[in-house]
């Protein structure tokens, strides 16, 4: 079954492949309630991912009232539908949607992060962390948004050629797995550095969204905020199960 998975450079990440697949198999009945699933070591065989993957897919699945872990037992499937909720998303709003979203790693400085985010990380102002700006685009186009990323100390020495594959590729072979996330949406206009980067004025509106991640352990890992052009983008809520 390992074929079911890609592997390939730019695919979506593992975890998120086995949940879409477990997912699928839970609403064909593949498993009833009350089932156990199989055992991270027994997904590592089956698909040839490591059990940090595995536990993260499972974790998405409980986190999605599917499964529950039982201790003596193991994963325990509970429902086999998805509870309704809310999804939101921002997404770009150029109509045809034909070029894929490619983002590009403009710098990585460790720098004296400001009181507030110091103090998220549950470090003093004086303790040094990696900042990583990023813009996002599509081919041919201007940047259409700017992320301005903090990330935990506990990654230790970091380069831009270890973001190479991914940011989140980087956090998963450092064992700093996002679990949830929580997203603060704001607006504002721009400062200095925005409006070079993205080539705007000072008038021009930016809608911001202020993310926290966590890992699995219920630790910060990431603190982002990702500045979009208001004209680029559109903010979708959907109630949906």
């Amino acid at each position: 079954m390992k074929e079911e998975l890609d592997f390939s450079r730019g695919a979506k990440p593992l975890y998120a492949q086995l949940y879409d697949i477990l997912l699928t198999r839970l609403k064909n009945g593949a498993w009833k309630k009350n089932d156990v699933l199989p055992t991270e070591a027994e997904f590592e065989e089956l698909f040839g991912v490591s059990r940090i993957t595995a536990r993260r897919a499972l974790a998405e699945l409980a986190a999605k009232g599917l499964v529950k872990r039982q201790a003596g037992i193991g994963t325990m499937v509970i429902s086999t539908s998805e509870k309704q909720g809310v999804k939101t998303k921002v997404c770009l709003i150029d109509g045809q949607q034909q070029q894929p979203i490619r983002r590009n790693n403009l710098k990585l400085e460790c720098l004296l992060p400001p009181a507030a985010i110091a103090t998220a990380f549950g470090v003093d102002d004086a303790t040094p962390l990696f900042l990583l700006t990023r813009t996002i685009f599509r081919q041919n186009e201007s940047p259409a948004q700017v992320n301005y990323i903090w990330l935990t100390a506990r990654l230790g020495d970091l380069t831009l050629d270890a973001l190479e594959n991914g940011l989140y590729a980087m956090l998963e072979q450092r064992n700093e797995n996002i679990e949830r996330y929580q997203d603060v949406i704001t607006s504002e206009l721009p400062g200095p550095d925005d409006c070079d980067i993205l080539n705007i004025s000072p008038a021009e509106p930016l809608l911001v969204k202020t993310r926290k991640s966590y890992n699995d352990r219920g630790e910060l890992t990431e603190f982002g905020v990702a500045k979009h052009l208001a004209s680029c983008y559109q903010y979708i809520v959907e109630n949906s199960r």
